[in-house]
């Protein structure tokens, strides 16, 4: 599990693969980056009353230095400002 940050060194954005929820103002998803000692997570959550925008963005972590070039598959957990009820769960990239 990756804990979001904002200190990440070249960020890309990713698409995730999956969404669970976890109770109703938890959101877990699932996406490709990699090991967690080298690569960390950053989250852009847009709210409305249709839906949950959750955009990913993965990069190397500060002073990672030289990493293996693998894909793992990684989740983290974003909390909503409100439950998810029956709004629609979605990103932009992909």
């Amino acid at each position: 599990m990756l804990q979001p940050r904002d200190d990440l060194v070249s960020p890309a954005s990713v698409a995730w693969d999956s969404w669970e929820l976890v109770d109703p103002r938890t959101v877990e998803v699932t996406f490709l980056a990699g090991s967690a000692q080298c690569e960390g997570v950053s989250v852009e959550v847009i709210e409305t009353e249709q839906d949950v925008t959750i955009n990913l963005s993965v990069g190397s972590l500060p002073g990672a230095g030289a990493c293996p070039a693998i894909a793992l598959t990684s989740a983290t957990r974003v909390t909503l400002d409100a439950d998810l009820g029956n709004r629609t769960v979605r990103q932009d990239a992909g």
